[in-house]
């Protein structure tokens, strides 16, 4: 997939968390507009995807939503929309709650509160060479219990997968970004709370054609105010 195809990919950014761990740092703005350096985190990740061609960004939110519908109303180098939730659906109905917006049939999904840099027209490559219904983003580097650690069998099928385990048990991790055809999401009811991670990755593995990109990138989050710490400097130096 070229630069140039990459354009017409919708990507939704996950933003509805209620970040409640982060509120320990700030409580008046949502996880993804807060600053690193004075940048908001959101506009590393939106850096990312438009100097990699891509042109439609929605942005799945919740709380504190008004914040970021302003904020993205001062760029003008995508177009940038709003999937409001209602209510809190977690990360697999808000990814549900959006589908109205999509166009494409295949949807790059990230995380608000986590960056890799990554080329992801890589990613998508993978994808449909291994005619994948979603593809994840791995990484071999970054380890521990808050991420979700995944098994991989010899030809890159997800064969487990496990979100925040008691300890850590697989040598790769969820970096956050996924490739999904957009057909996947008719297994989900509208407006019924689903955990991606808790709810439909461990099902739909043994399904569906669930594929993992191997990487050694390190993934930076801000999930919680340790992180958030070290990210004030790694982030930007990446």
């Amino acid at each position: 997939m070229s630069k140039k195809s990459l354009g017409g990919a919708d990507v939704l950014i996950l933003c509805g968390g209620l970040g409640t761990r982060f509120r320990k740092v700030r409580n008046d703005i949502p996880k993804s507009l807060a600053p690193i350096q004075g940048t908001p985190f959101i506009d590393l990740l939106f850096e990312d995807l438009t100097a990699q061609g891509f042109r439609r960004i929605i942005l799945a939110t919740g709380h504190l939503s008004d914040q970021l519908e302003n904020f993205v109303k001062r760029r003008t180098d995508a177009e940038y929309i709003i999937s409001n939730e209602p209510k809190p659906l977690g990360t697999g109905g808000a990814i549900k709650f959006a589908e109205n917006n999509f166009y494409s049939d295949q949807i790059l999904i990230l995380n608000g509160d986590s960056r890799i840099t990554f080329c992801f027209q890589t990613l998508f490559e993978f994808h449909g060479n291994h005619h994948a219904e979603m593809s994840i983003l791995l990484s071999s580097v970054t380890k521990g219990i808050d991420y979700g650690n995944v098994v991989l069998n010899e030809k890159n099928r997800v064969t487990s997968f496990s979100e925040k385990p008691t300890a850590s048990t697989s040598a790769c991790v969820n970096a956050g970004v996924y490739v999904i055809n957009r057909e996947l999401l008719n297994s989900l009811q509208p407006d019924k709370q689903y955990s991606l991670e808790k709810d439909c990755l461990p099902s739909w593995i043994y399904a569906n054609r669930i594929f993992g990109l191997l990487t050694d990138k390190v993934v930076f989050d801000i999930g919680t105010p340790e992180r958030y710490l070290t990210s004030q400097t790694a982030l930007l130096v990446e």
